[in-house]
């Protein structure tokens, strides 16, 4: 190095840099995603080792080559105060509001907690009554500056509330804890397994024992308690060695940690029920490639799965049972719209038209699911007439997804032209919105063009080899317009919050403890760089 060369200064990298960088990084997120028609949203609360909160916000879509979704942070802010819901929707909207997207998210997806669904619940404006009994705005109905603050476009808006989605990984987790709780039969295996994980990280005479049997390059991972599947993956770490040499290791000075035979098969059978759960969290996490269109499919096929560990391996029917159970609970609503359980008069999770919408949208399911997982218990030709009446219906509602979600482009279309022309918008036109809409396509052609789309996207689908959805729409977008715009809309939702989840791990690795001191300025700065480092 030059001994004349001068390092910048941390000051300067602080103060001017970083906060340059950010600025660039938010003007490039914006431009993106004023290209976008709708966004997808994931949020969620997470504390850093010296309990400060912060509150993170991840985009969502799809490119405008309709071949490869985007995500971006928007932010990973300080949050103070109570995690209420009102504060959650409060931060949320200024996030929001600051990229200009209000009116193009569509969905949010966060975990179960009770602040996050009460943060995202719909509040409709409580009227407000004067102590005299008259009603204010009745009071001034004739003025005209009243009537001109409300826009067609605000109207819209309105109209089309954002809906928060469920996170699937989170609970498919809960299932999982649920169905543990029932696994007593298993729970001396687990206690072993556990003390020997321990033994590995904290002794270094059974380390040195295991690395001479096994190799350097095998070992046995620590379990998190947040996560079920770092337990599984211990699990499968443990049932991978040969059971054999592992006891050879145990039998003179750890018989402690020695298992049975019987101990040990329980094990294998334990991983054999989980792998199904722990490969559905792995296809629902991602975010380069479509994961909306596995809930329904997923939840069926563990459904299925569940019942045939209960018919084969009667050791394995309370866990199987117990699994069952809070799987039809914790996505009743599948099983309900499915007509697979009858509806209880509680709010269904998972109900949304969205998951059955994205998976009849994915060439690798379409309709096929129906046929394999769907059942009613009855005789094969009640079972056949049931499928093929559940598959009208679903079919219907796709039909009548595209035709609203071709109406409000037209819509949207229509108001964009009134823009441009000379003319004042006056307030009749905008009440006849609608119509001037529909005057180039009648209910009725229009009605056959999307039906026969449908029907030839669904024989499509059979004889393509097209590996993803992604692939497939990127080619026939031209072939299918008006499912195109649907597409869109839909298959850009992430099915989990694992999203905005990988950005507190990032946090986590930049707020070590050598750099616990950090203000909170420069953690949300450096979190928000390190999240759309593609962009810096």
């Amino acid at each position: 190095m030059d001994s004349k060369y001068t390092p910048i200064s941390r000051k300067t990298i602080t103060e001017k840099h970083i906060p340059l960088l950010v600025a660039q990084v938010k003007d490039s997120i914006k431009r993106k995603l004023q290209t976008q028609s709708y966004v997808s949203i994931t949020a969620d609360i997470w504390s850093d080792r010296t309990m400060r909160s912060f509150f993170g916000v991840t985009a969502h879509g799809l490119n405008q080559d309709g071949n490869q979704l985007e995500s971006f942070l928007l932010d990973c802010r300080r949050f103070c105060g109570r995690h209420s819901g009102d504060n959650i929707a409060m931060a949320f909207d200024e996030i929001i509001d600051e990229y200009n997207i209000a009116s193009k998210v569509r969905y949010i997806i966060t975990d179960n907690a009770a602040n996050m669904k009460c943060a995202f619940k719909v509040k409709l404006p409580q009227e407000e009554e004067h102590s005299d009994g008259s009603d204010a705005e009745e009071e001034n109905l004739d003025d005209e500056s009243l009537w001109e603050d409300v826009t067609w476009e605000d109207e819209t808006i309105m109209v089309r509330t954002r809906q928060r989605l469920s996170c699937f990984a989170h609970s498919l987790q809960l299932v999982v804890h649920d169905g543990m709780k029932e696994a007593k039969a298993f729970s001396s295996a687990l206690a072993k397994m556990s003390k020997l994980t321990s033994l590995l990280h904290t002794s270094t005479t059974f380390k040195e024992r295991f690395e001479a049997t096994f190799g350097t390059d095998r070992s046995i991972p620590a379990a998190t308690s947040t996560r079920w599947n770092s337990t599984f993956k211990q699990l499968q770490a443990l049932t991978a060695l040969d059971h054999r040499d592992l006891t050879q290791i145990c039998s003179s000075d750890f018989q402690h940690v020695l298992f049975s035979v019987r101990e040990w098969n329980q094990l294998k059978d334990l991983g054999s029920v989980l792998f199904p759960f722990a490969e559905a969290t792995d296809l629902t996490e991602g975010e380069k490639m479509v994961t909306i269109s596995m809930v329904v499919p997923t939840v069926l096929d563990l459904n299925t799965h569940l019942l045939q560990i209960s018919e084969s391996r009667s050791h394995c029917r309370p866990l199987a049972t117990a699994l069952r159970q809070s799987l039809l609970k914790r996505f009743s609503g599948i099983f309900v719209r499915t007509k697979m359980v009858e509806q209880n008069g509680k709010e269904d999770e998972f109900n949304h038209n969205v998951y059955f919408l994205a998976t009849m949208l994915d060439p690798q399911f379409g309709l096929n699911w129906v046929d394999l997982d769907v059942t009613n218990n009855e005789s094969p030709d009640s079972v056949k007439k049931f499928r093929e009446d559940l598959k009208r219906t679903l079919i219907d509602t796709l039909t009548a997804e595209v035709e609203a979600t071709a109406d409000g482009d037209m819509l949207h279309s229509g108001g964009d032209a009134d823009e441009t022309t000379d003319s004042p918008p006056g307030k009749c036109p905008r009440l006849l919105a609608r119509y001037r809409a529909h005057k180039h396509l009648s209910h009725s052609a229009k009605d056959a063009c999307i039906s026969a789309q449908i029907h030839k996207y669904f024989d499509a689908i059979q004889d393509t080899d097209t590996n993803t959805a992604l692939e497939f729409w990127s080619t026939n977008r031209e072939r299918f317009p008006q499912l195109y715009s649907l597409v869109v809309k839909v298959l850009s939702i992430p099915a989990s919050s694992a999203p905005v989840e990988r950005v507190f791990s990032k946090g986590g690795l930049i707020v070590r403890p050598h750099r616990a001191r950090l203000t909170h300025k420069m953690v949300t700065a450096l979190v928000f760089l390190k999240s759309n480092m593609a962009l810096v």
